[in-house]
Order: structure tokens, then C-alpha cells, then sequence
């Protein structure tokens, strides 16, 4: 017995990357940070501003600005040597697809010092040199997206649950 699908196999998907795998509410604050600034950045004009002053607010005024230099310098590799042209949602989206989420979970290891882990979602991106150069810069800005993961009012942000909780993969 043979499966068959009514598709045109020969008509490559627009939107690879695109198709949503989670909603926003589901994800621990570091993913949710870097999802909303990678959508952010996106849009460009007067939001990356709003990013910089944000860098600058959770890390003073110099450091703050060599995050929000790095952040752009990742977003540059990122759009400028993607495997593919990167996938997104708008900025009021409650969803997140494959290449958001492959983005969010590079920073997340990156964040907790899990550098190999950072380097495997990055070349899903990219690749190569691109990749490595990527990861280097989420490595710079673990601390930042901590922080921001924060906010104010909050104590600490973990980038992976520490106790076992009911899912299973």
C-alpha cells in the first residue's frame, strides 16, 4: 500500500520557517525577550531605538550600548547570511514559528553558558562561519537578555525548568 497526498511536491513551501510550533505565553522569559526584540528589530526605525534604550536601562548607559551594537551586529549576520530568508511574525502575534523559536533558544543557551548547544540552533539558521560569529555574539549578550528576562520586580530568570514538570517529549 502506497500513501498518497494531493500536493504538488515539486512547489518548495514559501514559508518554511514560518509555520507557528507555540504561543508566547508558553515560553520562559528569556525566549519570550528574544523573540519580541528579534520582531522588533525587524521592523526597524523608532522600535530599534526602543531596543537600545531597553539595553541601556538593564545595563547602564555603557554597556548598554555595546549590546545593543552586538544585538545589531547579530541581527546583521543573521538576515545577511541565513540559509534562507528568515521567517517571522508581527510584533502582536501571540504565536511563534521555527525559525523564531530556532533564534529564541540560541540566545537561551547562549544565556546559560551552553555554548554547543547555542552553535546546533544557530547553524538550523545559518551556516559555517556565519553560525560561529552568531554564537559568539549571543554568547556577549547572555547576560543582557537575562536581565532583560528580569524585568523589574523579579528576582532571577532560569532559561530551563529546574524541577521536572508534567510534559513529555
Amino acid at each position: 500500500m502506497t500513501m498518497q497526498f494531493d500536493l504538488d511536491a515539486k512547489a518548495p513551501s514559501q514559508t518554511r520557517g514560518a509555520a507557528p510550533v507555540g504561543a508566547l505565553q508558553e515560553l520562559p522569559p528569556v525566549e519570550l525577550a528574544a523573540i519580541v526584540y528579534l520582531r522588533a528589530w525587524c521592523e526597524g526605525g523608532d522600535d530599534r531605538g526602543i531596543i537600545a534604550k531597553d539595553f541601556r536601562l538593564v545595563m547602564g548607559h555603557a554597556e548598554g550600548a555595546v549590546a545593543a551594537a552586538d544585538f545589531h551586529d547579530l541581527m546583521t549576520i543573521l538576515l545577511g547570511s541565513a540559509r534562507r530568508p528568515i521567517m517571522r511574525h508581527g510584533l502582536g502575534c501571540r504565536c511563534f514559528g521555527g525559525d523564531e523559536s530556532a533564534f529564541a533558544h540560541m540566545i537561551a543557551a547562549a544565556a546559560s553558558g551552553s555554548t554547543e548547544d547555542a552553535m546546533l540552533f544557530a547553524s538550523i539558521l545559518m551556516s559555517g562561519d556565519a553560525a560561529w560569529a552568531a554564537t559568539r555574539l549571543a554568547d556577549r549578550l547572555g547576560q543582557t537578555f537575562l536581565r532583560l528576562a528580569r524585568g523589574p520586580g523579579r528576582r532571577q530568570a532560569p532559561t530551563h525548568a529546574t524541577t521536572p514538570t508534567p510534559y513529555t517529549h
